[in-house]
């Protein structure tokens, strides 16, 4: 008897103690503005903060793949754009995912997974890229890479 007691009040006190600690971790909202395989410039991890970095971003793009973004027009005073270009891909199936954006406790967190082809994929160059929009913060922005 004494040994089932001591079992649950363990597991509650752990319960207790994932929830407090989760208390402070909030998930951050994303909306997705542009999604595909054929990026221009660099593999990069970027944030962009204003219309004039957006602009210098987008400047190699080819103009066909922004015309597929669900948005253009981004209101810098209410958000900022958080991008991740993957590296030269040898066939298509490649694509790259935000997905998650997580505020730990004043440090964002945007998780990063690289997806490769299943099954045969087409011979051609490929970059895939993500680009989201969140609210504006102030707080640091790391990557987390996951497979």
């Amino acid at each position: 008897m004494q040994t089932n007691i001591f079992k649950i009040t363990s597991i509650l006190f752990v319960l207790a103690g994932c929830t407090l600690s989760n208390e402070k971790d909030k998930a951050v909202p994303f909306a997705t503005v542009g999604k595909g395989q054929y990026s221009a410039g660099p593999k990069q991890e970027k944030i962009i903060n204003s219309q004039e970095e957006w602009e210098e971003f987008l400047v190699a793009w080819h103009k066909g793949e922004i015309d597929r973004f669900n948005e253009n027009e981004i209101d810098f005073d209410r958000y900022q754009i958080i991008a991740v270009v993957d590296t030269v891909r040898p066939s298509g199936g490649w694509g790259i995912n935000i997905t998650r954006v997580v505020d730990y406790s004043g440090k964002i967190v945007v998780t990063v997974r690289v997806n490769a082809p299943k099954g045969p994929a087409p011979d051609v160059l490929t970059r895939p890229y993500h680009i989201v929009r969140i609210p504006i913060h102030s707080n640091s922005i790391e990557f987390k890479h996951i497979n």
